[in-house]
């Protein structure tokens, strides 16, 4: 469909870019050498972006508080972060290679500055001695007994003179322009944000007062003419999103509210920003300014970007509006455009899913696009746990210096056992590179456990992704790709037919052997969601054992969909250990019955009961009996994150395993969502029957993991076999 809005011209002061489309800042931690000098791959990975057909991409965030702010630095003076301040010739190299590679293709590039993180900062330099520092006395949001002390008016006025230093570095670089990173509850939006910044005295307590100098000082060092993007959380919308007690748990002054937010967008375009990309929220309810799968489109474009833009308008500022926010479908972004509700749409995983998101849009290919599926294992857990960004569906991402496609060297029969991601991932890779493949799928249905998950209404991510997948496979059969259907392989169908087979059949669910098992009716999660969530129309009550990702999905979608009262049994002290805070925080909000996936603090929902520290005992007609911790703890803080296992909390402190209460639980149905057991038996009979040369096995056949290993493994093996 045409999408003439999306490629309009526009400008952001005086740069001009080819269309509306613009890049959101999606990481660039550990892509950098360890004094901050990007490397190939931080070069490339922007550089893909630009030939895809983005017309304007912004870096992730640099800091420029070296020396002040201790989280933004590592041991021996090294950094995780990229670094263009100071006057290193040494890092400006990288810029340089940087910005002359995104230009190649009429794609203007603006650097994202950051003050620092101050108190969403890593804990560990104060756990090694180092004292932590913030807009005022604050908490650290990942160990909140540890204190933040708050920055002196001289260590400020360093940073902006930083600001001004690292904005005339990019400059000279080849860069087009400047982002500020002034929100999300980081170093900036502290010092002007009432939640955090309580200052009585001196030129801060104003709290517009720090974005200002920082405008005036960059504008100062490289011209008036160079233009600012100020990135805003209109407000926090922490009391709309918890209520009242949030103040009284973690915060002393109220979050700004959208009034607030428009006065101060006003007094910085006043002071010389041109454009503003505007949100909502910050690490306390980081579900809003990294929306998750769960999120319907757009959640909160018009009334954020869309009511900064009709103030705007009113006030008769000339600065531009840029809006941000789950737009990935090439329909709602030209909606945003055509409602006025801003001047351009900012694009942040959807560009990680598929660089050529633009091309294929103005060439009417929108169903060739892989869409995001929310999940942000890959674009962000990936760098909190000590990697770079990457992508779930795409294996490309965050690889473009080290992975092509290349044709094969010798042509040779392959054949791949399961249709889910990884099996189409490895069908499609080998086919391209000029082998002949087989694909054998046992059901009807390409997709496999992801199947399973589309069935939620929350996951709509996901069933678009699979529309996508079957398509594009669709494609590839009919120039010749083998897909068989409803066929089981086994050893003796595939012996000595082929060179290559790779074993990507997936995992066996377990079920626990629990005394009365037989009592009671059940079922396994997998087996419900493939079911379309039917249940028997007597049961009223259900209970989830096991509290991961999938169990509280499953456990939120039968409260959310059928009106259920939902249990949810989880052995571990937490629900959903390992989950990205964005997804776990949001999905938390929603199952206590705070909020819902429209954005709105109006829960749709039965509220979900949880028992983490909790083990079941046995069943017993209609009754779950378990053993649950006395000091296990509330289970339902969305606004606390959990720390990386790598990361030392001295201050958490172990349950005791033997003070437990017994506990009765009334169901009329039990869903098991206890995980699986690799199934690799099919690939142990090949093997030792030698019915290849080359045997490979992949994903939850070869280890139970996540969709981005699967995904990742099976491109691995098929771009060289």
């Amino acid at each position: 469909m045409q999408r003439d809005k999306i490629f309009e011209q526009g400008s952001i002061g005086k740069v001009k870019l080819k269309n509306r489309i613009i890049m959101a800042p999606m990481g660039n931690i550990n892509m950098a050498d360890p004094i901050g000098r990007p490397l190939d791959k931080m070069i490339k990975y922007f550089a893909e972006r630009a030939k895809g057909g983005t017309g304007l991409i912004i870096t992730g965030l640099v800091p420029v508080s070296q020396g002040i702010d201790p989280t933004v630095e590592e041991e021996n003076d090294t950094t995780y972060f990229p670094r263009i301040d100071g006057s290193s010739r040494t890092r400006l190299s990288g810029w340089r290679d940087l910005a002359a590679a995104v230009h190649s293709y009429d794609c203007k590039i603006f650097i994202q500055l950051t003050a620092g993180l101050g108190r969403v900062g890593s804990p560990e330099p104060a756990l090694k001695g180092k004292i932590l520092k913030s807009a005022s006395i604050n908490r650290n949001f990942y160990v909140p007994q540890l204190p933040h002390l708050p920055l002196t008016d001289r260590a400020i006025r360093k940073i902006i003179r930083s600001f001004g230093q690292s904005a005339i570095n990019a400059k000279v670089s080849g860069f087009d322009g400047v982002q500020l990173h002034g929100h999300e509850g980081y170093l900036m939006d502290q010092l002007t944000s009432s939640p955090w910044n309580r200052r009585r005295f001196g030129r801060y307590k104003n709290k517009f007062q720090f974005a200002i100098d920082v405008v005036r000082e960059i504008k100062k060092r490289c011209g008036e003419d160079f233009p600012i993007i100020y990135r805003i959380d209109l407000t926090q919308g922490l009391q709309e999103t918890y209520g009242d007690e949030i103040f009284n748990k973690s915060f002393r002054g109220m979050e700004r509210t959208i009034e607030e937010g428009l006065e101060l967008c006003k007094a910085l375009a006043e002071a010389g920003v041109d454009a503003f990309d505007v949100d909502k929220g910050c690490y306390d309810n980081w579900f809003y300014p990294h929306p998750p799968a769960y999120f319907d489109d757009a959640p909160y474009v018009e009334e954020i970007a869309g009511r900064l833009k009709q103030y705007f308008k009113k006030e008769k500022i000339q600065a531009k509006v840029i809006a941000v926010g789950k737009l990935g479908k090439p329909e709602k972004a030209e909606e945003v455009l055509k409602r006025d509700w801003a001047d351009f749409v900012m694009l942040g995983r959807p560009l990680l899913s598929d660089p050529y998101w633009p091309q294929k849009v103005r060439e009417g290919r929108e169903k060739e696009i892989l869409h995001c599926i929310g999940d942000q294992e890959g674009c962000i857990q990936s760098f909190i746990m000590g990697g770079h960004p990457c992508c779930t569906i795409n294996p490309y991402t965050g690889f473009e210096d080290t992975k092509t496609i290349t044709k094969a060297e010798r042509i040779k029969k392959v054949a791949v056992i399961g249709g889910g991601p990884g099996g189409c991932e490895a069908a499609k890779t080998a086919f391209l590179r000029g082998h002949k493949v087989t694909l054998y799928e046992k059901t009807d249905k390409l997709g496999g456990q992801f199947i399973a998950g589309s069935n939620m209404k929350i996951k709509h991510d996901l069933a678009r992704y699979l529309e996508n997948l079957r398509y594009e496979m669709n494609i590839l059969s009919k120039k010749g790709l083998e897909i068989l259907f409803n066929t089981e392989a086994t050893a003796e169908l595939l012996k000595d037919k082929y060179d290559v087979i790779i074993c990507a059949n997936g995992l066996t669910p377990f079920i626990p052997q629990i005394e009365g098992l037989d009592k009671i009716k059940y079922a396994e999660v997998r087996q419900l969601l493939m079911s379309g969530i039917s249940i028997p129309d007597h049961v009223k009550k259900v209970t989830v054992v096991g509290g991961g990702v999938t169990g509280c999905e499953a456990a939120y979608s039968l409260a959310y969909e059928k009106g259920l009262e939902v249990t949810i049994i989880e052995k571990l002290p937490e629900l959903m250990n390992g989950v990205v805070h964005a997804n776990r925080s949001m999905l938390l909000w929603m199952i206590m019955g705070k909020g819902s996936p429209v954005g709105k603090n109006n829960g749709v929902s039965l509220p979900v009961k949880a028992y983490t520290a909790s083990k079941e005992v046995k069943f017993d007609n209609d009754r779950v009996i378990i053993k649950a911790n006395r000091k296990r703890p509330d289970p339902y803080k969305p606004w606390i994150t959990l720390t990386p296992e790598n990361i030392h909390n001295p201050f958490n402190k172990k349950l005791d395993p033997n003070d437990v209460e017994q506990i009765t639980i009334d169901t009329d149905y039990v869903i098991f969502s206890t995980g699986g057991k690799e199934n690799d038996l099919l690939y142990r009979e090949l093997y030792k029957e030698n019915a290849a040369k080359e045997i490979y096995c992949i994903g939850d056949a070869q280890r139970v993991g996540k969709g981005w290993e699967a995904i990742n493994s099976a491109n691995e093996i098929a771009r060289f076999i």
